[in-house]
């Protein structure tokens, strides 16, 4: 059995949330977050080269103090991750550091980032999320895009509707942060490298806002690895200029886009109305199709929001709902599946229409953080719960989007979410430039 040494950890007062479902902070910019070596509670974690890959077992580990003095020696569960070295970066362009965020999103009953100075910049002051229900992957509390010259560049091409292949394909969607575990924007380069890793095993890749350049670096990405992108409009206050920004990163092709979402668990989380939410979709549709897209626009909110206002989904192209089984206390891994097919079934039944496409947008299960009841963190659980939705969705695998592609250590572990906030990548994964 191996020894650690390892610096003594304050250990963070844990509060017991009430309610059904705790929120999950998908929506701000968090203060930065270091990976080498994460503690939480009983279970430690530890990036290693040599490790092909996530493993975890128990370990002896000696405590020292700043001097190198052992202070106590206990048998901890370690995590070992394997640690993926980043080739050289071509760019040498970093982004600024991103302001702190305001507040996160906080839950409802079950179910269910960094501001980058873009040359002439807008900023656009998101809403603080409050969603209980789920985690989303992340757009940060306060984004920054790139505003548009005064007066738009003249449209002499036929844009070309937006190929949705990729829709009926037999891969899932998985979701995508643009953001270093410091807080920082990824290079073109760096994003580059993340779509080496996981484009190949899904479909369509979503983002959830427009700063840090992510819609030009992102799609540069997804036409090399052969992906589409499911685009996000974060702020809803600012429709018009994120739609500028998406055209002017996209260069006006929007030949890559499958699907633009307009605002996400806003409803839930108490960011907007659902009249305000609707009024955003309206403009951004009436935006986009005078930009030249022509695809689905949705808006995307929790399962607790769409049950109680479908309205969401009806005037939306499909309905687009984020459904976390890990915030059901009562839903264990092997679960998770039929949870998630549970509440689409529920939400058809509530619809006008009831052959209307339904698009789980985000869902997943932590590999690390604390106990919610039967929801039980870990490799093994991670696993068996997403093994449970692919089978879910065996014959419809396109309509699942899992949540999330690499840890997003940008992100703060809080006692309202379980202290799993940083730790929902598939496979344990880090981003190599983490």
């Amino acid at each position: 059995m191996r020894i650690l040494l390892v610096f003594s950890l304050a250990l963070l007062s844990l509060l017991h949330q009430s309610l059904g479902q705790p929120a999950h902070r998908h929506g701000g910019h968090r203060h930065r977050a270091r990976r080498a070596l994460v503690q939480k509670r009983e279970r430690l974690t530890i990036s290693d080269a040599a490790i092909p890959e996530a493993t975890e077992f128990p370990e002896v580990v000696i405590y020292v103090d700043q001097y190198g003095n052992p202070i106590r020696t206990a048998t901890e569960t370690v995590v070992y991750i394997p640690k993926v070295t980043t080739p050289p970066a071509t760019s040498t362009t970093l982004p600024p550091l991103l302001p702190p965020a305001s507040t996160f999103p906080v839950a409802v009953p079950p179910s269910a980032a960094s501001s980058t100075a873009s040359p002439t910049e807008a900023v656009e002051s998101a809403s603080k999320p409050s969603s209980k229900q789920q985690l989303s992957s992340a757009a940060p509390a306060v984004e920054s895009t790139k505003t548009t010259p005064s007066s738009s560049p003249t449209q002499t091409s036929t844009f070309t509707p937006p190929d949705t292949s990729s829709s009926s394909s037999g891969l899932h969607g998985i979701t995508y942060s643009p953001y270093k575990g410091n807080g920082n924007c990824k290079t073109a380069a760096e994003v580059d490298r993340d779509f080496s890793l996981f484009s190949k095993d899904y479909g369509v890749v979503r983002l959830y806002g427009v700063d840090c350049d992510q819609v030009s670096t992102v799609s540069q990405a997804a036409k090399k690895y052969g992906n589409k992108l499911f685009l996000g409009i974060f702020d809803i206050s600012n429709v018009d200029s994120a739609i500028a920004t998406m055209a002017a990163g996209l260069n006006y092709d929007w030949s890559v886009v499958d699907t633009v979402s307009v605002g996400n668990e806003l409803v839930n989380n108490g960011g907007a109305t659902v009249q305000q939410s609707l009024a955003a979709l309206s403009e951004a549709r009436t935006c986009l199709r005078a930009a030249g897209y022509q695809g689905p626009v949705v808006v995307v909110d929790t399962f607790v929001a769409v049950l109680s206002h479908p309205e969401l989904c009806e005037q939306s192209d499909y309905c687009a709902v984020n459904v976390h089984p890990f915030f059901d206390p009562n839903t264990g891994a092997p679960e998770a599946g039929q949870f998630v097919d549970s509440i689409t079934k529920d939400i058809r039944g509530k619809l006008t229409d009831p052959n209307k496409r339904i698009v789980v947008t985000e869902t997943g299960w932590p590999w690390q953080g604390e106990p919610n009841g039967a929801a039980v963190p870990g490799l093994d659980h991670q696993s068996t719960a997403i093994a449970s939705i692919r089978g879910a969705f065996s014959n419809n695998a396109a309509d699942v989007f899992l949540f999330t592609a690499f840890n997003d250590l940008w992100k703060k572990a809080e006692p309202g979410t379980f202290m799993a906030e940083q730790f929902w990548g598939m496979e344990g994964r880090y981003s190599p430039c983490d």
